[in-house]
């Protein structure tokens, strides 16, 4: 599972660091690289943005759930097991 989540954590990062300025950069690379023209810049760079944000938003939904799924095979109390152990340390305490 570990193994995973390094993957997916580095490759998370090379979306998580997309700037406009970089892909704007990236962006006249391909210009000068030819395979690109220059009157297509702004749609090259909200596409990349945009699937920047995506990949990132992507990766902390698939992060969450597995740090839930980790946890959730973890012994550890609730909220709702410490509001209940508290409630009847109050009802023990008040007899």
């Amino acid at each position: 599972m570990f193994e995973t989540l390094d993957k997916l954590m580095l490759a998370g990062l090379g979306a998580m660091s997309m700037t406009k300025e970089k892909a704007e950069e990236i962006f006249d690379e391909y210009v000068e690289k030819g395979k690109a023209q220059k009157d297509q810049r702004s749609g090259f760079v909200k596409d990349l943005v945009d699937r920047a944000e995506k990949s990132k938003k992507d990766m902390e939904k698939l992060i969450s759930e597995q740090i839930d799924k980790a946890l959730s095979k973890q012994p550890l109390a609730t909220k709702d097991d410490i509001k209940r152990l508290e409630a009847k340390l109050d009802q023990l305490l008040n007899k």
